[in-house]
């Protein structure tokens, strides 16, 4: 099967050679050039976006103080505006194309981003992908956010869970909706399906783009209520 998966994707390179998503020069999904022109954003907190970096009693991305008893996020990390066009269209061609080489792509820059701003994530957390629900997902084929996040964790002390968080309410894209309708359309969408495993224990939720955030929150709402401990939240973009 994994010969029979790589033979299609050196025919469709054949076919369709990968290209820059920024200059389109082809050879890789981000030429050098380009990687190094996209701008990282410095850890900030999850809700006012106040810069946070690392001292010895907080770490890097923390929630500020005056927002803490807004949000159910512990600290967070997106490095990346979704603004700037090699983003936005990595992400794109990854989730309506089906690129699915361009979440190694995302993960490597999400690893890279940490490392050079120095964030710190806990060590023996668990790794936990947004999900889609099911028609979604049987729809795309994938989750993009599993994918990344299958990516990300290779090599890492953080151990990768997929089957633990789950969307069980179908709700609208959240990037169609004014921000009005974004805050209350993912209310009760997600379910654990063994608090076991998530008991007292740190999780870190990956996703491929914050918006208003609201989609983290429910989700570590969800995680919350079934006894989880810290939640981290890191998305590739924002």
């Amino acid at each position: 099967m994994a010969n029979l998966s790589d033979a299609k994707t050196f025919l469709l390179d054949l076919i369709f050679p990968i290209a820059c998503l920024a200059c389109g020069e082809e050879g890789a999904y981000l030429c050098p050039a380009c990687r190094s022109a996209i701008p990282i954003y410095p850890p900030a907190c999850f809700v006012c976006k106040k810069l946070v970096p690392q001292n010895r009693h907080t770490p890097a991305g923390r929630t500020c103080a005056s927002c803490r008893k807004k949000s159910l996020i512990y600290a967070s990390f997106s490095p990346f505006p979704y603004g700037h066009p090699a983003i936005r269209n990595a992400i794109h061609h990854l989730k309506y194309r089906r690129a699915r080489g361009i979440a190694p792509v995302l993960a490597e820059l999400l690893r890279s981003s940490l490392v050079f701003h120095q964030v710190a994530l806990p060590k023996n957390a668990l790794l936990i992908p947004i999900p889609l629900h099911k028609s979604r997902e049987r729809v795309r084929g994938f989750n993009q956010s599993r994918l990344i996040a299958q990516e990300y964790a290779h090599g890492l002390q953080q151990t990768l869970h997929t089957d633990i968080l789950h969307k069980t309410k179908k709700t609208a894209p959240q990037m169609e909706l004014l921000r009005e309708a974004r805050l209350t359309n993912l209310a009760g969408a997600f379910t654990v399906s063994d608090a076991n495993v998530i008991s007292n224990r740190t999780c870190i939720l990956i996703d491929d783009v914050k918006t208003t955030g609201t989609t983290m929150e429910e989700a570590a709402r969800a995680l919350k209520n079934a006894g989880a401990g810290k939640i981290w939240a890191i998305t590739v973009a924002r």
